[in-house]
């Protein structure tokens, strides 16, 4: 009998612990694999985001992917080319004073992956990532730099979710 609580205990603990794991978001995705014509690239980023361009070059690179100049491409050479980064912040709360609190900040972006000539062979795709910012009614110096800092974060989840979405292209 005691053996079976324990063995029960165990289980409910296990179903306990991995119940929690997906609350909270956790998803195990190991390396990513791309497809054998997107391991050489040429990159183009009409982002508007120095950390973003930043991010996905480093975000590319880990995965394997090795990005030339336009002038080294061959005619099979697959370019992908990045539009600008979308921001929109939406209010979430407000203090006392009806200062902003808290508000929801979505970065998006299209890219599309095209051939040597212009024409897209995958694309356009949509790419966002979403973030509460707290803190808003601090000090403006703090605000800035919390909200800088985050954005980049931003950035880097946004590199992370096209690198990704690349993994899925069929080519």
């Amino acid at each position: 009998m005691i053996g079976t609580l324990t063995h029960t205990s165990r289980y409910l603990l296990l179903v306990l612990v991995t119940m929690s794991l997906i609350a909270c978001g956790f998803q195990l995705r190991g390396n990513v694999t791309v497809p054998d014509r997107l391991k050489v690239i040429t990159l183009t980023s009409d982002s508007g985001s120095e950390s973003f361009d930043r991010a996905l070059r480093i975000s590319l690179s880990r995965a394997g992917i090795m990005i030339i100049d336009q002038a080294n491409a061959t005619p099979d050479t697959l370019n992908v080319k990045i539009n600008a980064i979308a921001s929109t912040d939406t209010e979430l709360a407000r203090d006392a004073n009806n200062d902003i609190s808290q508000l929801q900040r979505r970065l998006s972006a299209y890219y599309f992956i095209r051939q040597a000539d212009g024409k897209s062979v995958y694309g356009p795709r949509t790419i966002t990532t979403t973030q509460t910012l707290a803190n808003q009614n601090a000090e403006e110096s703090a605000k800035i730099s919390y909200n800088q800092a985050q954005t980049e974060s931003m950035h880097q989840a946004l590199a992370n979710q096209l690198l990704y979405d690349l993994s899925y292209a069929p080519l």
